[in-house]
C-alpha cells in the first residue's frame, strides 16, 4: 500500500476517529505494524533483503508483533537467493499477501479491466490463491489477508479472497463509523497511519515525524477502533525510489533491462535500525492500544449472524420504504435482506405464515448494472410471489441476485424488486396482502458512503505502474453493484 495514494497520517486519523468513534470506556484500539516486502529487482548484494530481516528481529527482541505482506515474487526471490534467514525471522510474525505478482503488467487492475464478474473472480482466484499457496510453502505459515499492491484492485478480487477465507487490507471501502466491514463476502480493512517511509535514515527527517505520531497516537486511541500502522516499505528505507520504476507507465522489460533504483548509503542503515528500534519500543510502551496482526483480526471480527428474523426484516423493510433508498443493516448486508425477503415470501405462499428465522444467504451483487426506471407500475400479488420464485432460482444457481427479473416482457430492476418485496412482506406480516402492488422507481444499488468509495477507486488510475490510457470506468461499475453486499463488521 504505497503512500502515492494520499493517506497521510493527520488525515487518517481525522477519518478513522470520525468513523470509529467510540465512548471513552472502549476497549483498547487494535494497532497493526505492517509491511510491505517487494523488492525482487536490486542485486543480492546490495544488501536489501537484510532489510526486512533486521525489522522481524527487532520487533521480537521488542516483544512486538506485526505483519508482513509479501508480493509472491520477492517470496520466491528470496527463497532462490537461499535467504532462509530472512524468512524465519519474517516467519516469527503474521505473513501475508501483497498480490502473487506485484507490478509486472497486466496488474490486477488492468486483469480486471474488461472482465466480467464470473471469469474475473475465476482469474483472481487461480492467481492469487497459487502466490497464497507459494507464501505458505515458503514462510511455513498461514495466509489470511492480502494487502492492495499500489493500485491494484477490482471487486473480483476481493471475492475471490473472500472464497479462499482471506481478508482485504487497504481496501478503498469503509462505511461512516466502520473502518472493519463485509463486501463481497469478504473481510475488508480500511486506512492507514504511514509516512515513515523515508525517513529512519537521517534523524532529522524522523523526529518530526515520530513528535507527530505522539501527539496524535493518544486521540486515535480514545476513537478508533482498529488502526494499521504502516511502517514501510523495506526497499524504501534504503532505496530513493521504488524498486517498481520499471514497470512505470504499462512497461514490462525483460530482468536484463531492470534498472537498480537510487540508494541510500549502507552506513545510513545503522540509523534507520535505531530509529525504528525506538518507534516499536514506543508502541510497546502505550497501554491504549493492543498491538496485533490482521491474522489475530480475521479472527476477531469474523462472526457474522447465521439467522434473519422476521422482526429484524420487518425493521429493513420499514427503514427502506420509509427513507425511500437502499442501505446495509448494522448485521446484513442489503444482498443479505432481498435473499430473506425472497424466502420469506415463499415459505408465505407455501404455509399462510412468515417464518420466524430464516438462514442467511449470502449471495453477491448483480453481474450487470441494474435498471432504475420499472417497465412495469404496477403487478398483482400472484406476479410477486413468481418474481420471489425467479430470484430464488437465479441466487441458488449463479449465487449472485438478477440485474433484473420480468412480468411478461418488462424488466424489473434489483431495486425495484427489493422495494416491492419489502412492501408485500410487511403486508404479509400484517396479514392485510393487497390484490396489486405498486413496482416503484429505485436506486439499482445501495449508495452509503458511495463518494468516498468510488473516489478511491478511481484514484488507482493514478498508480505509476498503471498504463496511462487505463480506464477504470467498469471496475467502478462492477464496484457500485457489489455494494449490495456492503455492511459492518464486528467483533466476537
Amino acid at each position: 500500500m504505497k503512500s502515492w495514494h494520499k493517506f497521510l497520517a493527520f488525515i487518517v486519523i481525522l477519518a478513522l476517529g470520525a468513523a470509529g468513534s467510540h465512548s471513552s470506556s472502549k476497549a483498547k484500539m487494535f494497532l497493526v505494524v505492517n509491511f510491505d516486502v517487494e523488492d525482487y529487482i536490486t542485486p543480492e548484494s546490495e544488501g536489501i533483503d537484510d532489510i526486512p530481516k533486521w525489522l522481524a528481529e527487532t520487533m521480537s527482541e521488542e516483544g512486538v508483533t506485526g505483519t508482513f505482506f509479501v508480493i509472491g515474487e520477492k517470496a520466491r526471490s528470496l527463497e532462490k537467493r537461499g535467504r532462509r534467514d530472512v524468512i524465519a525471522a519474517m516467519a516469527r510474525h503474521d505473513i501475508g499477501s501483497h498480490t502473487n505478482y506485484g507490478s509486472i503488467h497486466p496488474t490486477v487492475t488492468e486483469q480486471l479491466e474488461k472482465a466480467d464478474w464470473e471469469n474475473g473472480v475465476r482469474q483472481m482466484f487461480d492467481q492469487e490463491l497459487a502466490g497464497a499457496k507459494e507464501l505458505e510453502r515458503i514462510f511455513g505459515a498461514p495466509v489470511t489477508t492480502l494487502a492492495r499492491h499500489g493500485g491494484s484492485y477490482g471487486p473480483q478480487l476481493i471475492c475471490a479472497l473472500g472464497k479462499m477465507k482471506v481478508g482485504y487490507a487497504g481496501s478503498p471501502v469503509s462505511l461512516p463509523g466502520k473502518n472493519v466491514v463485509w463486501f463481497c463476502n469478504a473481510l475488508n480493512f480500511y486506512g492507514q497511519y504511514d509516512g515513515f517511509d523515508d525517513t529512519y535514515y537521517r534523524d532529522d527527517l524522523f523526529e518530526p515525524l515520530f513528535d507527530k505520531l505522539k501527539a496524535e497516537l493518544p486521540e486515535a486511541a480514545r476513537t478508533v477502533e482498529v488502526l494499521p500502522f504502516f511502517a514501510g516499505h523495506p526497499t524504501k528505507i534504503r532505496a530513493e525510489q521504488f524498486w517498481d520504476l520499471n514497470f512505470y507507465d504499462g512497461k514490462n522489460p525483460a530482468p536484463g533491462e531492470w534498472k537498480t533504483p537510487a540508494l541510500r548509503p549502507p552506513e545510513s542503515m545503522k540509523t534507520a535500525q535505531k530509529n525504528f528500534r525506538r518507534l516499536m519500543q514506543y508502541l510497546k510502551s502505550r497501554d491504549d492500544i493492543e498491538i496485533t496482526t490482521f491474522r489475530s483480526l480475521m479472527d476477531v471480527y469474523s462472526s457474522q449472524k447465521e439467522f434473519l428474523t422476521a422482526g429484524e426484516l420487518r425493521e429493513i423493510a420499514d427503514d427502506t420504504l420509509e427513507r425511500r433508498t437502499i442501505v446495509p443493516g448494522e448485521y446484513f448486508s442489503a444482498a443479505e435482506a432481498f435473499a430473506g425477503f425472497v424466502k420469506a415470501i415463499l415459505d408465505y405462499q407455501a404455509d399462510g405464515s412468515l417464518p420466524q428465522n430464516l438462514k442467511v444467504i449470502r449471495p453477491y451483487g448483480p453481474p450487470e448494472m441494474p435498471v432504475s426506471q420499472p417497465e412495469i407500475s404496477r403487478v398483482p400479488f400472484k406476479d410477486v410471489h413468481e418474481l420471489a420464485r425467479k430470484a430464488d432460482d437465479y441466487i441458488r444457481q449463479v449465487g449472485c441476485l438478477p440485474s433484473f427479473l420480468t412480468v411478461g416482457n418488462a424488466r424489473i430492476g434489483t431495486g425495484s424488486l427489493f422495494a416491492l418485496f419489502c412492501a408485500a412482506f410487511l403486508d404479509m406480516n400484517s396479514k392485510n396482502l393487497k390484490s396489486d402492488y405498486e413496482v416503484p422507481s429505485f436506486d439499482p444499488y445501495p449508495k452509503t458512503n458511495e463518494n468516498d468509495i468510488i473516489q478511491r477507486v478511481q484514484g488507482f488510475k493514478s498508480w505509476p505502474v498503471h498504463r496511462s490510457d487505463l480506464d477504470m470506468a467498469h471496475i467502478v461499475e462492477m464496484t457500485k453493484m457489489q455494494l449490495w453486499t456492503l455492511k459492518p463488521a464486528h467483533q466476537k
